[in-house]
């Protein structure tokens, strides 16, 4: 067994690193846990609660915990999270499931679960960086109604969002109804864990390390199906240059996969090829994507070649011509581009100035305030109090530019 990570009142965590010590842990939750063991995806983590006895130096296991990768799609906790689908893509392996929890019934004792989950969530986040190399920020989890109450995790200060749609995952892009909705719970790891899953730009290096530079969090929004078919549509017409003996799929379609790619912040084919696989079976089809695995009856993508010869094939300016017209029809589905910017009023500023927050396209206003040009009334400040108070609720998802004076650290209250 590992070095015990914590011991509190004569209980000991350990998380398991060696396969025998795992095998003991799942054979624990396959015998009595009423999901068995199951098979846990993405990042895992066994635990282990021994209750010690120093007298006669033994350890009795009491409690079993395997955390796992957090569920693809959940409507509640996404909105709680407040980020777009590109975001939660980029960022979903910082949030860690507690996929199986059992306390082994020779053990039970009153407050004994919550005492041996709360050893867990202590040292989740470190233990979590010794063995993967990086923090998540957030913890998620599930009860049936039908088999307990959920007392547990309002004793250990779980968030309840309410109750899931009842489908579970079946086999890749699937989802079967299973007509018993559970109750979701989520626990910040950290006490700005929402605020930092969902903010654009890069993350502290204990978080950053498990998504790579690549993060785009907060750039763009992910299209939906409706969208995609419009974007799909708006390529029909471009020319196919492609030998007609080597069509595999759709010039439209893999057309749309690469604009899809850029939008979704790709700076290079490969990229765009990562960004498009994971989308599921709905967005394939709204794409137009045809070709079926004959085995599975699903539709497949195309390869990293097969899109690169397309990107060395199509007319450029044909494509921009097309794309522009979809760009200015979908206006409203892009990110809105504002400039700030302060202007002097009166010779040398004798009058004050004015900080406007406007779009680019348009020279619109957006927002405004005045200043005097005094100590704590000039540029800087009011535009500051102007993006966190006017127009706070206008830039989820905005690109804000202005000049090198916003670029200073000192902040005026």
């Amino acid at each position: 067994m590992t070095k015990p990570a914590l011991v509190v009142d004569h209980l000991v965590l350990r998380t398991a690193t060696e396969e025998a010590e795992i095998d003991h842990l799942r054979q624990a939750l396959h015998q009595g846990h009423y999901l068995k063991a199951g098979r846990p995806a993405g990042h895992v983590l066994w635990q282990g609660i021994y209750r010690t006895d120093t007298e006669a130096d033994c350890h009795e296991l009491v409690a079993v915990l395997c955390w796992g990768g957090a569920a693809k799609r959940l409507k509640e906790r996404d909105n709680h999270i407040g980020w777009d689908a590109v975001t939660c893509a980029n960022r979903l392996k910082l949030i860690v499931q507690l996929r199986r929890f059992y306390v082994m019934d020779s053990a039970r004792r009153p407050n004994l679960a919550s005492q041996c989950l709360a050893l867990s969530l202590r040292t989740l986040a470190a233990e979590f960086e010794t063995r993967h190399g990086f923090q998540p920020l957030l913890a998620e989890s599930f009860h049936d109604p039908d088999e307990h109450t959920g007392t547990l995790y309002k004793a250990t200060n779980w968030l309840p969002l309410g109750f899931t749609k009842g489908f579970k995952r079946h086999r890749r892009d699937f989802y079967q109804d299973t007509g018993k909705p559970k109750h979701l719970w989520v626990r910040p790891l950290k006490k700005d864990a929402l605020a930092l899953l969902a903010r654009p730009g890069l993350l502290p290096p204990v978080h950053q390390s498990a998504i790579g530079d690549g993060d785009t969090a907060g750039a763009r929004c992910a299209l939906k199906c409706p969208e995609l078919r419009t974007l799909r549509h708006a390529l029909l017409d471009l020319t196919d240059t492609r030998n007609p003996k080597a069509i595999r799929h759709p010039f439209s379609a893999m057309l749309t996969l690469i604009v899809y790619g850029l939008i979704c912040g790709a700076q290079d084919v490969k990229a765009i090829w990562h960004k498009c696989a994971p989308l599921d079976q709905n967005q394939r089809r709204a794409i137009g994507m045809t070709r079926r695995n004959p085995k599975t009856g699903l539709l497949t993508m195309p390869g990293y070649g097969a899109l690169n010869d397309i990107v060395n094939r199509v007319d450029p300016v044909e494509l921009a011509r097309a794309l522009n017209a979809w760009l200015v029809a979908n206006s409203e589905l892009l990110p809105k581009s504002l400039a700030l910017d302060g202007k002097s009023i009166g010779a040398k500023g004798r009058l004050g100035g004015i900080v406007t927050l406007c779009f680019h396209s348009t020279g619109q206003p957006l927002a405004q305030r005045t200043y005097s040009g005094k100590k704590d009334d000039c540029e800087l400040p009011v535009a500051q109090r102007l993006l966190d108070k006017d127009a706070a609720d206008q830039l989820q998802g905005a690109l804000v530019t202005g000049d090198a004076l916003n670029t200073q650290k000192k902040r005026h209250s």
